[in-house]
């Protein structure tokens, strides 16, 4: 299905931040009058014509957009029965009930990610996805690419949503990050797909692990099957993908790898030193490789290894991605709020080796086992120390004590910094790393961020600005490592 099918059809939109609300207008441009829904408004109190909120409670309405005045429901106000096709939001859940009943009932259920990839099956696309890495590894493809020579739209989960590529003249080539949120409902698969790697995430969303899996690779499943570059280094992908037709792997082996020095290849060629990344960790040095095998794929050939060291040179980290945010009496400040599950902690944590480090944890409790984190605290030398917040803090707690780990307790992130501050020795890192979501109420990952910088004594009102992973509807897959 594509946008222009929606013509005669009754429809539903699902969510009014920036990527629903675009839609409704992309919907208005073609004499289709949608009906609005939100679950931060009702018929009784909203319309279009004030400010409202987005299902995921992001700022951003109808009141917003300039759209014409219509009713704003709450989900349960609305007879699912009379909608053909509902277009939801990335944080709309795809196993909401109304949304299962929906569907039961012969509704289809979309994206604009879904439409968008359906309509431009012919573009050059390159879909990065995979259970962290997706920001880093499409950014440093969009800019190997543009390094290249190449016009790229860098669009999707990482920022700018698709639907600002309607009406406008297609790019040389365009980069997508898709999320698992995103990818539930496609039915394309694009030209390029690159797959970071899967580790248990977003089970309160998908409903279990399998179908967060099924969920994440239904990007590469929906057909026909493209060219695919897979991290060797996750088995969970590997094993999941060794039916593809057209696989390749990258990383510690295959189409892209990194020699024993520390060089990347392409095809046996070297094209880059992995040291000039300015960002740390073997996890960026994956996500590096995962680009280049992305472009390589796209252009049928490998990047000129000047595009690529130029690329690498002008990469300095995304927000809230294992990045610097300042030093003070002695210590270094990272800020990893990003990182939302144990396994984009646990990367993190090895990123910072030799040297005093305390990690910060916490946030809300996904279900996830917090193991690779408790591992990769329980294998550092030095053993780092730990502070936890709330209120996940009770699933931390028996693996930390196996471990013979005794965590600092903090009743929240400012108490947190200030406990980290006092256990790490001069010369040490204090590393955000929660490993667990935001919780409800403090915002979303860049919030936590600057609060992290402020309460270290740094310019915390700065931090987190600029491409930060979301699509605008508050549902970034908060996470961004391999």
């Amino acid at each position: 299905m594509i946008l222009d099918e929606l013509t005669g059809r009754r429809v539903a939109v699902w969510g009014l931040g920036v990527e629903g609300l675009a839609v409704v207008r992309l919907l208005e441009a073609r004499d289709v009058h949608p009906l609005l829904v939100d679950d931060a408004s009702s018929s009784s109190s909203s319309s279009s014509s004030s400010s409202s909120s987005s299902s995921s409670g992001l700022p951003g309405g109808p009141g917003d957009s300039g759209i014409p005045a219509a009713a704003v429901l709450l989900p349960s106000a609305v007879d699912w029965g009379a909608v053909d096709v509902v277009v939801r939001s990335p944080g709309v859940s795809r196993y909401r009930p109304e949304l299962r009943a929906a569907t039961a009932g012969g509704t289809v259920v979309t994206t604009a990610m879904a439409l968008w990839l359906a309509e431009h099956e012919e573009l050059p696309v390159l879909a990065v996805t995979g259970t962290k890495g997706k920001s880093t590894t499409a950014t440093l493809a969009a800019s190997v690419l543009a390094h290249s020579g190449r016009g790229v739209d860098l669009v999707g989960n990482i920022g700018r949503p698709v639907t600002d590529l309607y009406d406008r003249p297609p790019a040389d080539a365009v980069v997508v990050e898709v999320s698992s949120y995103q990818a539930a409902d496609v039915t394309t698969t694009p030209g390029v797909c690159v797959l970071t790697g899967l580790a248990p995430d977003h089970l309160d969303w998908h409903g279990g692990i399998e179908p967060y899996y099924r969920d994440k690779l239904r990007l590469l499943t929906a057909g026909p099957p493209g060219a695919l570059a897979v991290f060797a280094g996750s088995p969970e992908a590997v094993t999941r993908t060794a039916d593809h037709p057209a696989r390749s792997l990258y990383g510690p082996t295959g189409l892209v790898r990194v020699d024993s020095t520390g060089i990347v290849e392409v095809h046996g060629e070297p094209i880059v030193d992995s040291a000039r990344l300015r960002v740390p960790g073997a996890h960026n040095v994956a996500n590096l490789c995962g680009a280049l095998a992305g472009v390589t794929l796209l252009l049928g050939a490998p990047p000129s290894a000047g595009a690529v060291a130029r690329a690498v040179d002008g990469f300095a980290g995304l927000p809230s991605r294992c990045r610097t945010v300042g030093k003070r009496d002695g210590l270094t400040f990272v800020d990893d709020a990003l990182a939302s599950n144990p396994t984009a902690t646990a990367a993190s944590i090895a990123a910072f080796e030799g040297g005093p480090l305390t990690v910060i944890l916490g946030g809300s409790d996904r279900g996830v086992d917090p193991g690779p984190v408790v591992a990769a605290l329980a294998s550092r030398r030095p053993r780092p120390g730990v502070v936890v917040m709330p209120p996940g803090a009770a699933r931390m707690a028996g693996p930390l004590a196996d471990a013979q780990i005794v965590p600092a307790l903090a009743a929240d992130l400012e108490e947190a910094v200030d406990l980290a501050v006092s256990r790490t020795p001069r010369g040490g890192v204090v590393l955000f790393s929660p490993a667990a979501p935001t919780p409800p109420g403090d915002g979303d990952y860049r919030t936590r961020g600057r609060r992290f910088a402020a309460a270290a004594g740094l310019d915390g009102p700065t931090i987190g600005r600029g491409g930060d992973g979301t699509t605008g509807d508050g549902a970034p897959e908060e996470g961004e490592r391999p």
